[in-house]
């Protein structure tokens, strides 16, 4: 995914950062690199389908980065991907290929008994499905979380979104895993992200503008540096045999012009020089500079910049490899979530993620010392899911009122109540028509109080039986949060591979609650 080896060749632009830095901002989010990393944590139950909550631990994986954006006061923007691009075809049907060998090798491995082996290969065989990223859509509309699906890639939406004025909805960063994003133009990207918010930071016209740095881009501007990443290698067209990052822009440097290093490398190459390399070529340059992205305003698709002269004398059917164009209708449905953007086929009803119900949270610090998901005990639904239909969703943007009446239904009556009060959100543009109001938001400073019951220092969660009489004579089991730091973490995972691929311990590690969950005070 993405250029090959170009963040390695970049490395001297790239400088260590916090995201608190983008605090008051808008950043956005490449939702599926957070959806693979997250994927991996529960690899084998999503390859297998199984029941349980742990198939669903990419959720928790993924909102506990949205937790922490919201905590640092920015506003994320989530990107999922839309439709397969024409010219990626070849790639996609090589990485399935791989994703079912890698499958049926890890099914071997499992009948063999080698659950150890099984999992490593399940974790190459795992992919992000539409119904996955429906699953997170829907969660969050719940937690009020600014996204959209892009109608193809979302790197060229991401970018479109980094080309805005930030009062036109635009963004100040990116965040993701994917260095395309550097041959669309993105303005600032942040790799490598972790858990605590510290990742890597690129900014483009830094890059431009430097001097004395090696590698020099002085004498480049976005197309040269774009031209240089496809001749490198990406998913749309792979390089020729010989040619890598430092050769691409060795080349680039020296000629100052994509024809001329095409008719260079056709004299150099010969036969390893396929013929129709300098066509593909210029095409994949043009999907990395004019593929199709949602227009926020117009409501309906547009091309990411102006069309090349040469490219608007070409018949509207020969643009197709830019991203076959929508009516406005389809756009707006797949943007907005209610249609599968591979299948076209409406969500209509829809098994919705046993996401936990909005509950108080403590400190930011005493959270992130507690060891698990910002240190709160969440509230489980139950394994059997509620069902959700998307037309009532979408209909009725704001749902902190439901999350009301069945976080009432859960807890138990006479019992202590949770009061949150939260500062006033970040604004979101007026002519963004993903604008979602934020009044509900939680994750600001907050305060508890206790209606009922006595004070104290610690919290406990009392798990009972609703079938008991009356709930009389009842047998609590008294969990104390302050103990349940990390647990044994992600069995099938040792930690330093979690702490690689970002897998992050859930309380489902620890403790599995399934019936009605109290939190009440010693």
């Amino acid at each position: 995914m993405g250029i090959k080896d170009l963040l390695r060749f970049m490395k001297p632009y790239i400088l260590p950062i916090h995201i608190q830095k983008y605090a008051g901002k808008r950043v956005g989010i490449d939702a599926y690199s957070w959806l693979h990393k997250g994927a991996y944590s529960c690899s084998m139950e999503l390859c297998l389908d199984t029941d349980g909550k742990k198939k669903l631990r990419y959720i928790d994986y993924f909102m506990h980065r949205i937790n922490l954006l919201q905590h640092y006061e920015i506003t994320p923007i989530v990107v999922l991907d839309g439709g397969h691009m024409p010219c990626k075809a070849a790639t996609g049907d090589e990485r399935q290929r791989k994703r079912k060998a890698n499958f049926d090798a890890a099914m071997a491995k499992l009948k063999e008994g080698n659950v150890g082996a099984a999992t490593e290969l399940f974790q190459r065989a795992v992919s992000v499905t539409s119904s996955m990223a429906h699953q997170l859509v829907q969660v969050l509309k719940s937690e009020n979380v600014e996204f959209i699906v892009a109608p193809y890639e979302a790197d060229a939406q991401l970018a479109y979104l980094s080309s805005l004025e930030l009062e036109q909805g635009g963004i100040a960063a990116v965040i993701t895993e994917d260095s395309d994003l550097l041959a669309y133009g993105c303005k600032a990207v942040i790799f490598k992200m972790d858990r605590y918010g510290k990742g890597e930071e690129l900014i483009l016209d830094n890059v431009f503008q430097a001097v004395d740095q090696k590698p020099c881009f002085q004498n480049f501007d976005q197309e040269l540096f774009t031209a240089m990443c496809v001749l490198a290698g990406c998913d749309f067209l792979p390089s020729v045999p010989g040619v890598g990052i430092s050769r691409a822009h060795a080349f680039i440097s020296k000629y100052q012009s994509v024809e001329r290093v095409l008719s260079v490398l056709k004299t150099k190459k010969g036969k390893l020089f396929p013929d129709n390399y300098s066509s593909s070529l210029m095409e994949a340059v043009s999907v990395f500079q004019h593929a199709r992205v949602y227009d926020f305003d117009a409501k309906k698709l547009k091309y990411l910049k102006p069309l090349s002269q040469s490219l608007l004398d070409l018949p509207v059917e020969q643009l197709e490899f830019l991203g076959p164009d929508l009516t406005p209708s389809v756009a707006a449905a797949i943007a907005q979530g209610k249609v599968d953007p591979l299948t076209m086929e409406a969500f209509n009803r829809f098994s919705v993620s046993k996401r936990p119900l909005k509950t108080p949270v403590r400190s930011f610090k005493e959270q992130e010392k507690s060891g698990s998901f910002l240190g709160r005990m969440e509230l489980k639904w139950t394994a059997d899911e509620a069902m959700i239909d998307p037309e009532a969703v979408l209909k009725e943007p704001k749902h902190s009122k439901q999350d009301l009446d069945l976080h009432k239904l859960v807890l138990q009556p006479n019992k202590d109540h949770l009061v949150i009060r939260t500062r006033n959100p970040s604004l979101i543009p007026n002519n963004n028509p993903f604008k979602i109001n934020m009044e509900s938001a939680e994750y600001g400073l907050q305060q508890l109080e206790v209606s009922s019951g006595t004070k104290s220092q610690g919290m406990d969660v009392s798990c009972s039986s609703p079938n008991s009489k009356e709930h009389e004579d009842k047998k609590e089991v008294i969990i104390d949060l302050s103990k349940l730091v990390d647990g044994s973490g992600i069995k099938q995972d040792s930690e330093k591979n979690r702490e690689e691929q970002g897998f992050e311990s859930t309380e489902d590690d620890i403790v599995e609650i399934q019936d009605h969950v109290n939190i009440t005070t010693k």
